[in-house]
């Protein structure tokens, strides 16, 4: 009996995932996108701008972490935020030094409102990702939720900051006359 347990484990688990790879150095090729997207003088390029570092973003370090990601996206796309959640927990489980995961699991909580877990893992989106102006929209977002209005503020400039043609700066308070955003 217990020989069956044993075979039928091993037959039916799932495989082991080798360690995720570091992703290589792309620290230039991030400058330069933030360049182009801090410098876009036209709407078309900001939007062109802001898609080329989201899919800077969502390059994942192997096929293996790609997939994860993927499945992760599509599934918060359908509405199925608890498939959502586990299978980008398993990719930041994975790949605990890709910022994305956490941003992509991020979203799926905010959308569920558990924004304690949201904004904890947009704080290790930013750790990782000091730019990452989609974790500053998120966690903006999430204190105007909360009835935290001056932390939404600082959040919201700041992803305009690293974004100046983020969709939340509509949501920016007037700044008194001498302040810059």
């Amino acid at each position: 009996m217990r020989l069956r347990f044993v075979i039928a484990l091993f037959l039916f688990a799932p495989p082991a995932i080798a360690e995720c790879p570091p992703l290589p150095d792309r620290s230039l090729a991030r400058a330069e996108l933030l360049q182009t997207l801090g410098t876009a003088k036209t709407f078309n390029a900001g939007r062109l701008a802001v898609s080329d570092m989201w899919t800077f973003w969502r390059t994942a370090p192997d096929q293996a972490a790609q997939e994860m990601l993927d499945g992760g996206i599509e599934a918060i796309r359908y509405g199925d935020l608890t498939r959502a959640q586990s299978v980008l927990a398993r990719l930041v489980a994975y790949c605990p030094a890709y910022s994305e995961g956490y941003n992509q699991l991020a979203f799926a909580y905010f959308l569920q409102e558990q924004d304690d877990e949201a904004e904890r893992l947009l704080m290790k989106t930013l750790e990782l990702e000091p730019s990452h102006f989609g974790a500053f929209s998120g966690l903006g977002l999430i204190y105007m939720r909360t009835d935290r209005p001056a932390l939404a503020q600082i959040y919201l400039r700041r992803g305009v900051a690293a974004n100046p043609w983020l969709n939340e700066r509509s949501l920016l308070e007037i700044a008194p006359k001498g302040d810059d955003l």
